[in-house]
């Protein structure tokens, strides 16, 4: 995947699970940058920020750190959109060309 890779992200998920998520250091984990939230609900987070890196394994190890919480991926780069959902480790994932 080429550098600079565009992404939203939904996580969906109980408030308190949810809450747990939030307060954590999950944009290290993607290593994210220029993050910027989208939504607050109680049981749904929305958020978008920029990755140098593909960020699907990284959407994986999160999934499995909070596995009470579903999270949706749009991302894009250079010609490539994708979208992945992961929950509790187990990643389902589509991409298309352009």
């Amino acid at each position: 995947m080429p550098e600079g890779c565009s992404n939203r992200l939904i996580v969906l998920g109980g408030r308190r699970t949810l809450r747990t998520f939030q307060n954590s250091d999950w944009l290290a984990v993607v290593a994210g940058r220029h993050a910027e939230s989208l939504e607050f609900a109680r049981t749904r987070f929305a958020c978008q920020f920029e990755t140098s890196e593909n960020p699907l394994p990284a959407l994986r190890r999160l999934s499995r750190s909070h596995p009470g919480l579903l999270f949706l991926l749009d991302y894009e780069t250079d010609g490539l959109k994708g979208l992945a959902k992961a929950k509790a480790g187990r990643l389902v994932h589509h991409q298309i060309r352009y």
